[in-house]
């Protein structure tokens, strides 16, 4: 035992004392740091888009002004509910004494229920003025003041020797060079690209569909109908969408007040709601309703999942690479002149095991030590999802099956190690290995939302796919004779599989040549003796 520890000892320095292990480590939270920080800077990053309005029918400009408008406060009131939320101040439930009617809280509801209703309220209220004067009792002392996002969109003129009254074709190929970035626009001395152009034509209210013209629009011979809205760009939808149901709504407006309908009325039953109570029934009654903990705490052995994966394919690489190098250079007949195979194989399992671990204690600091320097509230979420965790029972779940996942894989890739001679031959080796290993991960999403149903029951009685899958199941509370059952399979599959790749290991480390085929290593496993 003494010389296998002296060879993972080794085999641990070997990796650890490297500057590219190091770098290697810290590259993934490196990675996450700069794609979580670019990311939130992006989403506010988006450029400014220019748009044209041409209203031929002189009745529909006015809904578009208004799309434009509620999508830029739409912007303010998010912007704000994330300002509110890392500013507020925590009043365990009661709101400080000079603080107003508490229109704020039926605000957020609304914003966290129906975002549109929300909006509305924000609108008829006085937008953010009155959300700054209602929230400053809520505020801590040291908040920083709001800034409110600039505009997305900003209207443009036509240019001035464009005929606006032209029939649609007419306009359309006069303002293709500057639709496809030809040309450009003026606006305030500045010259612009034109992002959109929304043509509405003057015989527009023709093509109004209602239900009884539902089967002429089907018939249609492929001419553009209703508002014509060209933009090259067609990955950024939030300007014709917001046209879209604005103008949708203007219209409805218009056929409520035809048919004598009171618009205000049909508004309040829109708004009208009824709630709906997301209860676990393994809680007792009165403490059964779903938190936002609890569906965290379903999701998070995804994370655990992923986290299995990546090491593993850290540390068998590792293992393989050290492996097939230390046989090439001959370095392996100079330990085995001291040590014997198995010594040998159980020290780099340990040695590298211990590599693996350290790599996810790393991990793990470098993510806390993220979460102290860069507090917002996307990471004070991130804060709440560790608690959950830390506080629930998948810690030794996840524990277990990394152990047994990194020594189930781990004998797999030494006995191909031991049989190569370079990288280059072990690659056709390790490939079904590698489609082996994306398995679980693909089908990871659908076992968390079917983690008891027939695919996730059968994955789980293959060890190779066991600690993956009952790691993602492990949330739901699968069947006591499944955890058992899979326990006792995937140990007693392990115990099977390091025997037999000591039996090859010992057999192939000092083979040299061309890999063995699949009836030499047969008799490998038969071989009771060297």
């Amino acid at each position: 035992m003494r010389v296998t520890l002296l060879i993972a000892w080794r085999e641990f320095m070997e990796n650890v004392k490297t500057k590219g292990f190091w770098i290697g480590v810290l590259l993934v939270p490196i990675v996450f740091f700069l794609i979580f920080h670019i990311s939130s800077r992006l989403a506010t990053a988006t450029p400014t888009r220019y748009f044209m309005l041409i209203d031929q029918s002189g009745e529909y400009g006015g809904a578009v002004a208004t799309a434009i408008s509620r999508e830029h406060q739409r912007q303010v009131m998010q912007e704000f509910m994330r300002y509110l939320q890392a500013n507020r101040v925590d009043m365990g439930g009661a709101p400080p004494p000079q603080a107003p009617a508490n229109q704020l809280d039926q605000l957020m509801d609304d914003f966290g229920n129906d975002e549109v209703s929300a909006l509305d309220d924000w609108l008829s209220n006085g937008g953010l003025d009155m959300a700054l004067q209602m929230a400053r009792p809520y505020l801590r002392e040291d908040a920083p003041p709001f800034t409110p996002p600039r505009r997305q969109f900003i209207a443009i003129d036509p240019p001035a020797d464009l005929d606006t009254s032209a029939p649609p074709q007419t306009i359309v190929e006069y303002m293709r060079p500057y639709l496809n970035g030809e040309r450009r626009l003026q606006h305030d001395g500045t010259a612009v690209p034109l992002f959109a152009l929304i043509l509405v034509p003057a015989n527009v209210a023709g093509d109004v569909v209602r239900p009884d013209s539902l089967e002429r629009l089907m018939l249609s011979d492929g001419t553009p109908t209703g508002v014509q809205y060209w933009a090259a760009n067609l990955t950024d939808t939030r300007l014709s969408s917001a046209i879209q149901g604005s103008l949708n709504n203007t219209i409805r407006q218009q056929e409520f007040a035809a048919q004598g309908i009171d618009i205000q009325a049909v508004r309040d039953i829109q708004r009208t709601r009824l709630p709906l109570s997301r209860l676990d029934p393994g809680k007792q009654l009165g403490e059964a309703e779903v938190s936002m903990a609890d569906t965290f705490r379903q999701w998070a052995p995804m994370g655990f999942v992923y986290l299995i994966f990546i090491s593993l394919m850290q540390s068998v690489q590792y293992l393989l690479s050290n492996t097939i190098e230390e046989k090439s250079n001959r370095i392996i007949e100079v330990l085995l002149a001291s040590v014997t195979p198995g010594e040998l194989m159980m020290g780099k399992l340990l040695g590298i095991g211990a590599t693996g671990i350290t790599t996810i204690l790393a991990w793990i600091t470098s993510f806390f030590v993220f979460l102290q320097l860069y507090q917002t509230v996307e990471t004070a979420a991130i804060v709440q999802i560790l608690d959950v965790l830390l506080s629930s029972d998948l810690i030794p779940y996840f524990v277990f099956y990394y152990l047994c996942c990194y020594a189930l894989y781990a004998g797999i890739f030494l006995a191909i190690g031991s049989l190569c001679n370079t990288l280059k031959e072990a690659q056709s080796l390790i490939m079904p290995l590698i489609m082996i290993l994306i398995v679980p991960v693909l089908t990871m999403s659908f076992i968390a939302q079917d983690p008891n149903g027939t695919m996730a029951r059968v994955m789980s009685w293959i060890p190779l796919f066991t600690p993956f899958t009952m790691m993602n199941r492990a949330a739901a509370q699968p069947p006591m004779v499944d955890v058992v059952g899979t326990t006792i399979v995937l140990v007693l599959t392990t115990i099977a599989v390091l025997w037999l790749s000591g039996r090859i290991f010992r057999q192939g480390i000092l083979r040299t040549g061309q890999p063995p085929r699949i009836v030499e290593v047969w008799r490998m496993l038969r071989r009771r003796r060297v």
